[in-house]
């Protein structure tokens, strides 16, 4: 069965770039062209660049004083003394690159079973080795991404089994114009799964209020299947209310060629559920098991609400059929002295002060924020505002916005998806273009919110808004009568 693993103990860091002399023999940079391709230098399973208090044994390496133990979440760029050498708009601070190495054993028991990291944001770009072997690149720090490492990582307690996990980090290239940081500044997590199991995030169950006064809840359950052989699978959601009462099941089978991943699709009715309102965020909790030849493989659970809104272009907003004025706020993820590796007790806390002070509503600006953030505003009832980092319709650019999207689509706090922030391209046909492609792709994961952007480049003229379904502006106060 499942088991979800907190990985941010035990962690070695290096701040800066490492030399690496490279051997001057054919041998070993013939080596490096296989799977395990990094054989020396930090990614290296055996490297021995330490100081001598690690006690670690290895290859020749150049020394260095520079690692040090930590714990995650982790900023290194915030602990530095500001410089006004350093005025880059980014905080004066000097942005540098960074090495973390991780060892850990899994026991033999977890051998057959589907094995993955999930790193919920590193600051800003990321490569993943582990045991030497590239696993994964990611360009974006403020999305979530899985690296499934079933094929090469090592079972049992021997030392030849121990497992070496490396993260290299550059902070070079900016995504924004506010302070970044730099590292791993969100959780990591070790999964280990059936070969069988729901994938990341695939669980969407979001009731939609149907004429007849109940409540329709079409479930899509994204399932798994590892095994090198086709499978017929059975998923299984129960909705269970705070006190664990069960009101409502439902089920479906689907068949899922070997390899490959399948969508169940089925639906439920629910009659007068309590309501996720303002003043009283109810939530409800949706299990899912997946049964092969009735063995059960896995359970899954997320959390939803029941509310129904509308947008009226001269009335505005409509919660639960009661007339919502927005009074929000435009917030980062980072809280001063803390950097972007921030406690999830203090990100709570943040948002239980924004409640406090007579705000509703909250606008993810300008990216994916951490899940612990994401769950306060579910809990505390807020309106949300969630939001892309990048405006672009490329193969990179739409998987950044699926991670948001799956990852938030269950979440009743969430009314709004904004595809974009500020761009010049929004009133020319280049941002026409880019705006139908990534809508479609949301209409495609969740088409119960609705797709905005914000604009602040001539919305008067703004093409975008042919295409979206609200009008946001940034600014132009002279300029709202016109455009409504």
């Amino acid at each position: 069965m499942r088991e979800k693993l907190l990985f941010d103990e035990n962690w070695m860091f290096h701040k800066g770039d490492i030399e690496i002399a490279l051997p001057k023999d054919k041998g070993p940079i013939y080596m490096q062209s296989k799977t395990e391709r990094m054989l020396w230098g930090p990614a290296a399973r055996k490297y021995s660049g330490y100081p001598d208090d690690f006690n670690t044994d290895g290859d020749h390496e150049i020394q260095s004083d520079k690692w040090e133990w930590i714990t995650l979440p982790h900023d290194y760029i915030i602990s530095q003394e500001p410089s006004q050498d350093e005025n880059n708009a980014l905080g004066f601070f000097k942005y540098q690159n960074a090495w973390y190495r991780k060892k850990f054993f899994l026991p033999k028991t977890d051998i057959g079973k589907r094995i993955t990291l999930l790193f919920e944001g590193v600051a800003t770009q990321t490569t993943v080795y582990l045991n030497g072997c590239l696993m994964k690149h990611n360009f974006c720090g403020y999305t979530s991404f899985e690296v499934d490492i079933s094929d090469v990582v090592k079972f049992g307690e021997e030392e030849n089994c121990e497992n070496v996990l490396a993260v290299y980090v550059e902070t070079e290239n900016h995504e924004g114009w506010w302070y970044e940081g730099g590292g791993i500044y969100r959780h990591v997590w070790l999964n280990k799964m059936n070969t069988v199991a729901i994938d990341l995030w695939g669980v969407y169950a979001m009731p939609q209020l149907a004429s007849d006064g109940k409540w329709n809840v079409n479930v899509e359950v994204t399932i798994i299947n590892d095994r090198y052989e086709d499978i017929v699978a059975r998923a299984v959601t129960v909705f269970y209310d705070k006190e664990r009462k069960a009101i409502a099941k439902s089920e479906g089978m689907i068949e899922i060629p070997l390899r490959e991943k399948g969508i169940a699709k089925y639906s439920t009715k629910i009659e007068n559920p309590i309501l996720w309102e303002l003043d009283n965020p109810y939530l409800y909790t949706v299990e899912t098991k997946i049964f092969v030849n009735g063995e059960e493989c896995d359970c899954y659970e997320i959390r939803t609400g029941f509310r129904n809104f509308v947008l009226d272009a001269n009335e505005g907003l409509f919660l639960n059929g009661k007339h919502i004025k927005i009074k929000g706020v435009c917030a980062h993820q980072d809280c001063g002295l803390t950097g972007k590796a921030v406690p999830d007790n203090i990100h709570r806390y943040k948002i239980e002060m924004i409640k406090e002070m007579g705000a509703n509503g909250y606008r993810t600006s300008h990216y994916p924020q951490t899940e612990a953030i994401m769950d306060a505003l579910d809990e505390l009832g807020f309106i949300v505002m969630d939001e892309t980092r990048w405006f672009e319709s490329t193969e990179e650019g739409k998987q950044q916005l699926e991670m948001l999207i799956k990852r938030d689509r269950n979440r009743p706090s969430v009314l709004f998806w904004s595809i974009g922030n500020e761009e010049p391209n929004h009133i020319t046909d280049i941002g026409r273009r880019i705006c139908k492609n990534l809508m479609a792709m949301v209409r495609k994961l969740d088409n119960t919110r609705y797709i905005v952007a914000a604009v602040s480049n001539d919305p008067d003229i703004a093409t975008v808004y042919d295409e979206l379904d609200a009008i946001g502006i940034n600014y132009n106060l002279d300029k709202y009568d016109k455009i409504h």
